[in-house]
């Protein structure tokens, strides 16, 4: 067995040697020289040569002007930029922002192997291990820190405006509009890349900068403790490929797969751009996480990147399929591949697949305003398991699917309309704890510590470390940590924000907005002696974000919607006082947070959107006495170890495992037929037979809800005549009708046995009275949803809705448009199961129709009193002989119940049979319908007369 971990970049890359430099480095790039070098430093985003402080030269502010606060005059930081780049650090020293510039080695975006638990740098071992923050959003694709890699040749970017691309919008099909500014990956490079040679001998593997490294973590966390684990990674090298002949690209494949257990994926640069940099960083990144576009000029609105999402799935799903083998795992990772699952099921419906959600999961009214929200939804739900990072997550998502597809969501996951079930539930990622305590003791993590230590002496460091999004909260951080400081100027003098942006945006607004908020707050509460904010608008060396997370007195995490985010359980790990005397510092998270629901109030929960709450939040973080912080420490240490890397893929592993059994039980295709000439045999050898039929769809078909209650075929009728009639025979019909309807239409059948409004009520066989099964009031909630759906029948014009003593028929069998009318269904569905939540009533579907009722009810109820009723009578015995027979949904609770009489009722005599092609746990199917049912149930009556 292999297992596919699915992912849209692989642990790996490769790098191409430069003529001019045997190194596939990048000229001028440092990674092998060790940190502190000194070496002139370059402007971080230009690229150009600046004077460094050790020269005696004064760097010279190309716009703005602002003082430093900490540096005599000499050494003035202006806020650099030119026309087009980002603004350098404002308000920070040379000094700090050069200690932070990556000097390569061990920055944070590099992975370093960790061969039976020793560093050692090999990026040639198939066994890889992160030593990279574990970030789950890289900043932008074909950007593998100092490597020589191909440029892109991806042809017309995608308008920043739907104004400007009407229209490729309005004319599909039609060849893209050309627009006379190219991509900037498609400008020459400064680093001659034309003269690197692409060819099978002038390359190397390298360990990619790229991807989420908390999954690489995890799963080699895994690996490394499960020798039988046979992995294959399949993704991109993150890198622009066009430009490699296809030999080389095959010698590239072959190596990846034999060495380093990769399958490559290589996708056409022009799709890979447009899925990535558009689709799924500019649309569905920022709707996942609950940010709605409000203008027009937004790239939400388009949809001209979507064939690209399309084409870059389909890619991925091809190499699943074609190396994919009976027994195979797999496993697909994250939001840029939601229509993997489905595609690969549709090739292989016995495949084992799971998807796993890193990301957030919006509430249903965000997602339902992509127009691929359908067409999402379906590629997810080719999975057998579905896993997200918080209930909140899976709790929206089920909601979504009931919503939109009026798929039916129960307590454990989702049935689908062919009774497929799939399993949808919560694993919280972790980190690998082993790895993490074996980095953070690297000799250059304490050096850097004592460095910053020394720098910071006397002050309260406050870390932060996030992207520079709308997502992230930085914004609202500062505006919060404005609060604290004019709220509390005691703290003026002595907190410092050490704010690390590690990706810079093309969101200018929000760039400028956050660099005047900095240099205002610097300005206002700083001095020659104190600088209350060090920003810094890149990522730093891994081995310095270490050093930060061991001597901070506080991680302040402010994301406005996330996943994880596992810097905080990288904090709490070296907060453990195994390195520094400080230790024990407090978390300062947002609630919005997914880690905010695996540390409850252990941690100090703020509300990113409320600055006077954050200002208090930080204020209470800082005033913690030691026994205190070590209280809150211990505990949010017992969970990091609890929910550690491990953990997460057992619980990831042992779901998909149950969630595969289950459904390849259920699977139409291992049902096997009903034998009639076994039942026959079974029936003739029976001395008390126990027949329980469904009515509709099994003993009729579905029909209109106003002629279902008129009459029941002459045929049924004297069929379960003949049956009743036999004294071997104990025979009940369940239907969803009322108890009035039910005794007209079986008026002349006094002996049948009958079961009402799916469980609700018994009459049992050859009574008259009939039996509430549990108790339940419906007068709570009866005149709400009555309200409700006058206004669904005249959205659903010929709808009906029929009143009964359990609950609400809604149907909309003879809706003219039976596409509007799912899913019109679905938002019933949502509202009424949203609204009746805590009075436990559930909007149940059923074939063109919703049952609103309260959830206790089920038909197992009545089953399990016919059972005990039978047991009661002087001297009865069990049945010999058991045949339940049904359709639906519903009667899946009553196969189970037939299936546990083993011990009471010789198992190889209780037969239970599902009508139709459908996920079941029924051990046999009538595939040919009701027709099917009727014939079946003749011949019993034909053999039974026969032998009498």
């Amino acid at each position: 067995m292999v297992m596919f971990v699915v992912t849209l970049f692989s642990p790996t890359t490769v790098a191409f040697h430069s003529p001019s430099d045997a190194s596939p480095v990048k000229a001028g790039a440092s990674s092998a020289k060790q940190e502190g070098s000194q070496s002139p430093p370059q402007d971080y985003y230009n690229h150009k040569q600046v004077p460094s402080p050790e020269d005696g030269q004064t760097p010279q502010p190309q716009h703005g002007r602002s003082q430093s606060l900490t540096n005599p005059p000499t050494f003035t930081q202006g806020v650099v930029q030119t026309p087009g780049a980002f603004a350098r650090t404002p308000g920070a020293t040379l000094a700090h922002e050069e200690y932070f510039r990556p000097h390569g080695g061990l920055s944070s975006a590099y992975r370093l192997t960790l061969p039976e638990r020793g560093m050692v740098r090999n990026p040639s071992t198939s066994s890889l291990q992160t030593l990279a923050a574990l970030d789950a959003q890289p900043s932008s694709w074909g950007k593998n820190q100092d490597l020589n890699q191909p440029n892109s040749l991806a042809q017309t970017p995608p308008s920043q405006s739907i104004f400007n691309d009407s229209a490729a919008t309005l004319n599909a099909g039609q060849p893209p509009t050309k627009f006379a500014r190219p991509s900037r990956r498609a400008k020459p490079s400064k680093q001659k890349k034309k003269e690197i040679d692409y060819t099978t001998d002038n390359y190397t593997v390298e360990i990619s900068t790229l991807g989420n490294a908390g999954l690489f973590e995890a799963i080699n966390a895994a690996a490394g403790e499960d020798d039988a684990l046979e992995k294959l990674w399949v993704g991109t090298l993150g890198m622009p490929t066009d430009a490699l002949p296809e030999d080389v690209k095959h010698h590239i494949a072959v190596k990846l797969e034999n060495e380093h257990e990769t399958l490559a994926v290589f996708i056409d640069d022009t799709d890979m751009n447009s899925h990535y940099e558009n689709y799924c960083k500019n649309i569905l990144w920022p709707m996942l996480h609950s940010q709605v576009p409000d203008v027009p000029s937004s790239k939400a609105y388009q949809d001209n990147s979507w064939s690209h999402f399309v084409k870059v799935n389909q890619a991925f799903a091809d190499i699943v399929i074609k190396n994919y083998k009976k027994g195979d795992v797999v496993w697909v990772h994250d939001y840029h591949l939601l229509l993997v699952p489905q595609i690969v099921r549709k090739h292989h419906p016995e495949a084992q697949i799971g998807l796993y959600i890193h990301s957030a999961f919006p509430p249903s009214e965000i997602f339902r305003i992509l127009p691929s929200r359908c067409d999402l939804i379906l590629g997810m739900l080719g999975a057998n398991m579905i896993a997200f990072q918080t209930e909140d997550f899976r709790y929206q998502f089920l909601q979504t699917c009931s919503r939109l597809l009026n798929i039916e969501a129960t307590e454990h996951g989702l049935v689908l309309e062919d009774g497929r079930f799939i399993d949808v539930f919560t694993v919280p990622m972790g980190i690998d704890i082993a790895a993490m305590n074996i980095r953070r003791q690297l000799p250059e993590v304490k050096d850097h510590m004592k460095e910053l230590s020394e720098k910071f002496h006397g002050k309260r460091l406050i870390v932060s470390r996030d992207k520079l999004d709308g997502i992230h909260g930085i914004k609202h951080k500062l505006k919060g940590y404005e609060y604290f400081l004019d709220a509390h100027p005691e703290w003026a003098d002595q907190a410092v924000l050490v704010q690390v942006a590690t990706s810079t945006t093309t969101d200018r607004d929000l760039r400028d907005e956050v660099n005047g908020m900095i240099t205002k707050i610097n300005g206002e509460w700083g001095s020659l002696n104190h600088q209350p904010i060090v920003y810094l608008n890149q990522d730093i060396d891994y081995s310095q974000y270490l050093a930060l997370l061991c001597i901070a007195d506080c991680l302040w995490v402010n994301s406005l919607s996330e996943g994880m985010n596992l810097t905080c359980h990288e904090f709490i790990v070296c907060q453990d006082q195994r390195l520094s005397l400080k230790g024990h510092s407090p978390l300062v998270l947002s609630e919005f947070v997914g880690a905010a629901k695996v540390f409850g109030q252990n941690a100090v929960l703020v509300n990113p959107w409320h600055p006077r709450g954050l200002a208090e939040g930080l204020h209470k973080a800082l005033k913690f006495d030691e026994p205190e912080k070590a209280a809150r420490w211990n505990k949010l240490h017992a969970l990091v170890t609890k929910h550690d890397a491990r953990t997460w893929y057992d619980a990831n592993m042992k779901g998909l495992q149950h969630a595969w059994e289950e459904h390849a039980t259920r699977d139409p295709a291992n049902v096997p037929r009903m034998q009639i000439k076994r039942l026959r045999q079974k029936y003739d050898d029976a001395n008390k037979r126990l027949l329980v039929i469904d009515f509709e769809g099994t003993l009729t078909t579905w029909d209109s809800p106003k002629e279902s209650v008129v009459t029941v075929p002459l045929r049924v009728t004297e069929l379960l005549s003949s049956l009743v009639d036999d004294p071997k025979n104990i025979v009940y019909v369940m239907s969803q009708h009322t108890m009035d309807s039910l005794e007209h239409m079986f008026r002349m059948l006094p002996k049948l046995g009958l079961i009402a409004e799916n469980g609700a009520f018994l009459r049992k066989a050859g009574q008259r009275e009939w039996k509430q099964m549990v108790e339940f009031d419906t007068k709570e909630w009866h005149a709400g949803v009555m309200n409700i759906l006058k206004h669904y029948q005249t959205a659903i014009p010929r709808s009906t809705v029929r009143v009964l003593k359990s609950g609400i028929m809604f149907h909309y069998y003879d809706a003219e448009d039976q596409h509007d009318a799912v899913s019109k269904a679905g938002e019933l569905s949502n509202q009424i199961n949203e609204m009746c939540e805590n009075l436990k009533v559930n909007a149940t579907p059923f074939e063109k129709g919703l049952y609103i009722h309260p959830s206790i009810i089920n038909k197992r109820q009545p089953m399990e009193a016919i059972e005990s009723d039978l047991l009661k009578k002087s001297g009865a015995k069990n049945p010999d002989f058991v045949l339940v027979i049904g359709d639906s949904w519903e009667d899946e609770c009553v196969f189970k119940w037939a299936h546990s009489l083993k011990g009471r009722v010789d198992d190889k005599n209780v037969l239970t049979c599902v009508v139709g092609k459908r996920s079941t746990v029924a051990r046999s199917a009538l595939t040919q319908g009701t027709e099917a049912v009727v014939q079946a149930l003749e011949k019993l009556v034909l053999s039974s007369a026969t032998k009498a």
